[in-house]
């Protein structure tokens, strides 16, 4: 298959998030007040569980034509692999699912494309292109699409060992998809082969015979949709519930990395407060729940989202610059091609910190296209920036043009660029190059000042400016615990739900102790706290452990059902204990506390 996405400086896990949150942060329902949530659960099938997915995407049929792909298309050594075990009901395969909700779903024509609508032609069945800067154009969006290529299906492909993607969606329905709610398909890039005298280019589609010579295979339906998702394992989407779910077989990317990928590339969307604008994000490890990326708890990210505030607040100062970058490109006027902020640092303490220390971030439309090294000097003081481009369509338009598939970087030598606006390679060139001469001026200017001032002025920004403007969250009061179990007392001092940076947590304080007639003066137990989901982000009823950290008297531990701690109680004593953990802000939960004595 075609590889338009490998690309040397991202990560496979990269390439993946940031096409799939892409995909469905442009396809969010204008008619819906809510942020689009995205949704990654990761886990490993087994046993009878594994054979049905072989079954039910002919799995065992591709295994036996593993022989005669060719030989030069090494790429496929991992898929030859997986298939040597596809018949072991032992040997675990591992699937990774991407849902969004309060988006469309791939509605519309199936089997061609005519209009955006078409959705789910143009991301299931068409190869490259895409309707999205079109309909942009004529609908004069306010909120621009972040992609333009159309090249989403190869990003999950190539996440999968086997190049095997399911497709499943509830949408609105209308004229072009028939009446119908829901569509299913599964498609394969293969290597191409031969079996006997029939030559197969190596693309194969899972659905019904659809009697069209150019769409051989149509999508199922509706009931028959639903029915076949659920025979593969996957959870079963409500209608009214409209987006999709990708499902990709012997994916071998990790949460961890899914998690980092979107903290580092979508960390401006998590702390948007327009929900036209902002994405939201839940992740589901082998049945583990998480409530959210924190990149603000990365201290190679946490400058970029201060001086991202600058852009906003647009208050310049000697630590800090904020100002437009203007150019005048051959063939145009002067433009402002869009705002810069800087922001300088102190000492970085570790490589951790240093890794992205010098760069500019360019930031469109909400995802980092690029942490850009060229722009400042090594050797000069720290310094960090962000870079957003103006509103204006044809400017946005002349970035967007820049990108090559994987959207990563802004290059001037774009063929696509060249054709749509034959002035834009020399204002893409232009921009880099103020931007680049600002950033050093920038890093000239600090030098001028006492190294003890420096580092002085970028630990407060470092570690005391982050902590600002974090407004408070909504009060979700929780139920509290019993007041009294066994032989001892719990009180809950307080509890609710509260804003932390970019994400909510709840949290709550217990008093613990031994009651009036306990039978004796002191007692050795342990304690377990423990934070349950009763309902997740779209309603659906849960019960599941969220993990949780507490601050206790002993060192504690966390086990499948909670945090345990070890402690003694003493007549007329009281113990603390506080407990916090990172939710989604639509979590419906429930705090509870158990005591047992150590012997129990």
């Amino acid at each position: 298959m075609a590889d338009p996405l490998r690309v040397s400086n991202l990560d496979p896990a990269d390439v993946l998030v940031r096409e799939a949150v892409q995909n469905s942060l442009d396809e969010r329902r204008n008619e819906v007040d809510e942020p689009v949530l995205v949704r990654f659960e990761r886990r490993t099938v087994v046993g009878d569980d594994k054979m049905r997915i072989v079954e039910n995407l002919n799995l065992q049929e591709l295994a036996d034509r593993r022989d005669r792909f060719r030989s030069a298309h090494s790429w496929f050594n991992r898929g030859a692999q997986t298939f040597d075990d596809i018949a072991d009901p032992d040997i675990g395969l591992p699937m990774l699912m991407i849902s969004d909700f309060n988006a469309n779903g791939l509605g519309g024509r199936w089997n061609r494309r005519g209009f955006r609508s078409d959705r789910f032609f143009n991301l299931v069945l068409s190869i490259g292109g895409s309707l999205k800067w079109e309909d942009a154009e004529t609908e004069n969006r306010s909120v621009y699409s972040l992609g333009s290529y159309g090249y989403g299906k190869m990003a999950f492909a190539l996440a999968s060992n086997i190049r095997t993607t399911i497709y499943y969606s509830t949408f609105l329905p209308d004229d072009g998809s028939e009446g119908a709610r829901c569509r299913a398909m599964a498609s394969a890039f293969l290597p191409p082969h031969s079996s006997g005298d029939v030559d197969y280019a190596g693309q194969a589609y899972f659905g019904e015979d659809s009697e069209e010579g150019r769409n051989p295979r149509r999508p199922l339906i509706d009931e028959a949709a639903h029915e076949w998702i659920e025979a593969l394992g996957i959870p079963r989407r409500p209608d009214a519930l409209t987006g999709a779910t990708v499902a990709i077989p012997a994916a071998e990317v990790t949460m961890e990395e899914i998690v980092a990928s979107c903290e580092t590339w979508w960390w401006p969307r998590m702390r948007d407060p327009d929900p036209v604008c902002r994405a939201e994000f839940e992740f589901i490890d082998e049945g583990k729940r998480f409530a959210g990326c924190n990149p603000r708890s990365r201290p190679e990210l946490s400058p970029f989202i201060d001086c991202y505030k600058l852009l906003e607040s647009r208050q310049a100062g000697e630590r800090r610059h904020v100002g437009a970058v203007s150019v005048q490109p051959r063939g145009r006027g002067r433009i402002v091609a869009g705002r810069l902020a800087l922001a300088a640092l102190g000492a970085q303490e570790n490589d951790e910190e240093r890794r992205l220390t010098n760069s500019v971030a360019l930031v469109r439309d909400g995802l980092v296209v690029s942490y850009e090294k060229n722009f400042a000097h090594e050797d000069r003081p720290p310094v960090v920036g962000v870079f957003s481009p103006g509103a204006d369509l044809d400017i946005m338009q002349a970035f967007v043009f820049s990108e090559p598939p994987s959207h990563n970087e802004w290059a001037e030598n774009s063929q696509r660029l060249r054709d749509k606006y034959p002035w834009g390679p020399d204002f893409i060139r232009l921009t880099k190059a103020q931007l680049r001469a600002k950033t050093r001026d920038f890093q000239i200017r600090q030098m001028d000042r006492p190294e003890a001032e420096r580092t002085d002025a970028a630990e407060f920004l470092r570690k005391t400016l982050r902590q600002l403007f974090r407004p408070s969250g909504p009060a979700a009061p929780a139920d509290g615990p019993p007041p009294r179990q066994r032989a001892f007392t719990i009180a809950t001092s307080k509890s609710g739900r509260r804003r932390s940076g970019m994400d909510y947590e709840d949290f709550a304080a217990f008093r613990i102790a031994l009651s009036d007639d306990a039978p004796a003066e002191s007692v050795a137990v342990k304690v377990k706290l423990t934070l349950r989901a009763l309902a997740d982000a779209d309603g659906t009823l849960e019960d599941v452990v969220i993990p949780c950290d507490v601050t206790a008297p002993r060192p504690t531990r966390r086990d499948a059902n909670g945090t345990v701690f070890a402690t003694e109680l003493r007549q007329g004593e009281r113990v603390e204990v506080e407990a916090c953990a990172r939710v989604h802000p639509r979590w419906k939960t429930r705090w509870s506390v158990e005591i047992v004595r150590e012997t129990d």
